[in-house]
């Protein structure tokens, strides 16, 4: 019946337990209102057993029911339910099933219970102690429930119809309890339970009522209230049209914001007011009736009203009515809007046509430009590719396609990925260098497979005086980053083959570099020719007074060891003068005269030599110094290679300081020596002469030209640049070969590897 009269089709589980629990109640006491009742019991029989056990079935039923009760209270306002009222109602279910066993097995225990001297339940045991478990476990319950109900109204809004049914449910509630305390409490107390046996009887009657009324307030408020009564107030307060709430006797109670816009009112004003001061043509605001045309007054103007009543069953003893209404007067107005939407529809329509035109003849355009771009990218000379933030090729030309095959839409692997590129990529930085590459083949099972081996321009140096480097390719490489607000960048890949200029201006440099010295040696030839002379008749008497101060000193005198090598000296530069004039004069084919000699002399006369004009920061040693060995060959020749090496190094570390190291031991060669810069040497038994200093050092660029006529790194006025080129020519005049190693800032080793038997002059 109850689901019936809610029009719920399926009970909240707390309704149902709640109704089930109260027909346990009532059966129980049933029970034992027929077969129990009156005082005829003695302690002990099985009739008192009964009686006390039905008693105790009737306990638990309104222990439940208070729990029931606020769980109802609690489901009906999505309140979330606390564990400790469940582990309460679980004490009390103990409690009443240990007072039970207590009553049956030993009735005087409970009623001889001393508490302080003071023995609460000797009179009336039953009554006091069953009380007390009442007020323990069931009369908090029911004043939650209160609370929650008064809570409820007290956070609703005034306006709000659910609020009236709270205040009528909460009434309710709280009518029925006082009526079930004063019947089964207030009265049998006040009148020492003179006629009053009805201990907890009135309270299971009224459980039912309680029963219908929380599924009334559950239905009206959680089903109503929490899903179509807000799904209402949400429509209502969007809709153009005004709706008016009144109760039966016509009082306004809410309006929406449509109302209130059309009658140009607040909520406050029009609250309490009659509905037929609004609308007077309505005589009876209670039937359900539609009325057209009804003419009023706002704010001195006419407006046209249709306005349809209607009843609304807010719960079983509560409607509302509603007015529904609709100013006609502006449909006039909104059909005009309607007309200027219309048009502004169609001149949108075709705004979009030629804006869809527009849009076909720029694609068009675009389009022509991409297959302009694509032609043009497809037959450059050079290769071309671009990859997206990810490194995935996205564009390549023909020229890449047929180096590397087709990679679009893939990705290299990590390891072919150039350092340059990851630079330019993730920090925006264009990259351009040149690299030197060799195309490695490498067979397998299935085919031939090619490799690209990255060389430096020091192994391409290496190779082109080998005469290896025509597999070597020359590529111009750049990496440009196609700018964007936020790393890593797309990039566009450039690789152009600079082979053949790269060869071009390499012999271009070297046709130049050799006319140029041409023309020096030229004019040198007819400066040096006239100098030579001159200079000759200057030694010459330089020799003559040397020789006329020796023989008037005593060889002991100090001085006598100082003109002798100042002779020496002498002597050495006018054989070089000589050699410079037949040289000048085309007496090439002329043999010096070639001796045998201990080189390690020679390297005592450069040391003597150079400490005259030795920087305080630079100091030379020449301790390992071989004694026996002899060679054959040209004294004045030695003389001058070592001492060019020796200068050049000095020169090094004028500025930091350091020191020249000069050795001299013999090397056993079991098969050529071929080293960078330097041409190769034969196997056999040579004078290694060791030229090592602590200086700058040399780069690469330096070591390539610095047996070229007229290169210096000197500053202008301190050399020609001659030294290491006639150097060179001697060694080659003596048969001897070199090797040099360099390490830049950390100095030079010239190792000077001279024939200890000359097979030609043996010949």
């Amino acid at each position: 019946m109850l689901g019936q009269k809610t029009s719920v089709k399926q009970l909240p589980n707390s309704i149902h337990q709640l109704v089930i629990i109260s027909i346990f109640w009532q059966a129980s006491n049933l029970i034992g209102d027929i077969f129990f009742s009156g005082d005829n019991f003695i302690a002990g029989t099985k009739a008192y057993t009964a009686r006390h056990i039905i008693f105790a079935a009737a306990a638990l039923g309104w222990i439940q029911l208070g729990n029931a009760i606020q769980h109802t209270a609690e489901i009906s306002l999505k309140i979330k339910r606390k564990n400790g009222w469940k582990l309460m109602n679980i004490f009390g279910a103990l409690a009443v099933v240990l007072s039970s066993y207590l009553f049956i097995k030993d009735p005087s225990s409970i009623a001889n219970f001393n508490f302080f001297s003071y023995h609460p339940f000797a009179e009336r045991p039953y009554f006091s102690f069953y009380s007390l478990l009442f007020g323990v476990f069931v009369v908090p319950n029911l004043i939650v429930t209160a609370y929650i109900m008064l809570r409820n109204i007290v956070q609703s809004s005034e306006t709000t119809l659910p609020q009236q049914v709270s205040i009528y449910m909460l009434t309710s509630f709280m009518f029925f309890v006082t009526l079930a305390a004063l019947f089964d409490f207030v009265l049998p107390i006040s009148t020492k339970f003179n006629k009053f046996d009805q201990f907890l009887k009135w309270t299971q009657f009224i459980s039912v009522f309680l029963a219908i009324l929380s599924g009334q307030y559950f239905t009206s408020v959680s089903f109503k209230n929490k899903s179509a009564s807000w799904f209402l107030d949400k429509l209502k307060d969007k809709m153009m049209d005004g709706l008016i709430y009144y109760n039966y006797k016509g009082e306004i109670q809410l309006a929406n914001q449509a109302a209130l816009s059309i009658l140009h009112t607040t909520q406050e004003t029009i609250h309490n007011k009659k509905i037929s001061s609004i609308f007077p043509q309505i005589q009876d605001p209670t039937r359900e009736a539609t009325y057209n045309k009804i003419r009023i007054k706002i704010d001195n103007e006419d407006h046209i009203f249709n306005v349809s009543i209607f009843q609304i069953r807010q719960s079983l003893t509560t409607n509302y009515n509603v007015a529904f209404f609709s100013d006609v007067s502006n449909t006039l107005h909104y059909q005009q809007i309607i007309k200027t939407r219309d048009e502004q529809f169609k001149e949108y329509q075709l705004d979009q046509i030629r804006y869809q035109e527009r849009l076909n003849i720029w694609k068009k355009k675009v389009d022509e430009s991409k297959y302009f771009l694509d032609t043009l990218i497809s037959t450059l000379p050079f290769r071309f590719w671009s990859k997206n933030e990810q490194g995935v090729f996205m564009t390549q030309n023909q020229n890449d396609i047929k180096n590397r095959g087709n990679l679009l839409q893939t990705s290299e692997p990590d390891n072919k990925i150039l350092p340059q590129e990851l630079l330019a990529r993730n920090e925006g930085e264009p990259q351009s260098f040149i690299s030197y590459e060799r195309i490695k083949k490498s067979f397998n099972e299935n085919n031939e497979e090619e490799d690209i081996e990255i060389l430096t321009q020091d192994d391409y140096n290496k190779a082109v005086r080998k005469g290896v480097a025509k597999d070597i390719m020359i590529f111009n490489n750049m990496f440009i980053p196609i700018m964007a607000p936020r790393k890593p960048y797309k990039i566009i890949g450039i690789k152009i083959d600079i082979t053949n200029e790269m060869r071009l201006e390499k012999e271009r440099d070297m046709l130049q570099e050799q006319k140029h010295i041409h023309s020096r040696l030229e004019e040198l030839g007819t400066i040096c020719g006239g100098f030579a002379h001159d200079y000759n008749n200057i030694l010459g008497s330089q020799i003559g007074f040397c020789d006329l101060a020796l023989e008037v000193l005593d060889k002991e005198n100090q001085a006598y060891m100082f003109i002798q090598e100042a002779r020496k000296a002498a002597t050495r530069g006018k054989d070089s003068l000589q050699e410079l004039l037949n040289t000048i004069r085309g007496k090439t084919e002329e043999k010096n005269t070639l001796t045998e000699f201990a080189p390690y002399m020679i390297i005592d006369d450069v040391v003597k030599k150079l400490w005259i004009t030795l920087p305080p920061n630079v100091k030379v040693k020449a301790d390992n110094l071989d004694k026996n060995i002899r060679i054959v060959g040209n004294v004045s020749a030695l003389d001058r290679i070592i001492s060019n090496l020796a200068n050049n190094a000095i020169f090094a570390m004028k500025e930091n300081g350091g020191t020249l190291t000069i050795a001299l031991n013999r090397e056993v060669l079991t098969e050529p020596l071929i080293t960078p810069y330097a041409p190769q040497i034969d196997a056999g038994t040579y004078a290694k002469i060791t030229v090592e200093d602590t200086g700058t050092g040399m780069d690469t660029a330096t070591l390539e030209r610095i047996f070229s006529p007229f290169f210096t790194t000197k500053a202008p006025g301190e050399g020609l640049g001659l030294g290491l080129s006639s150097a060179l020519r001697l060694l080659k005049e003596g048969n001897a070969g070199y090797t040099v190693q360099t390490t830049l800032g950390e100095g030079t080793i010239f190792y000077l590897y001279w024939p200890i038997r000359n097979e030609k002059m043996e010949a």
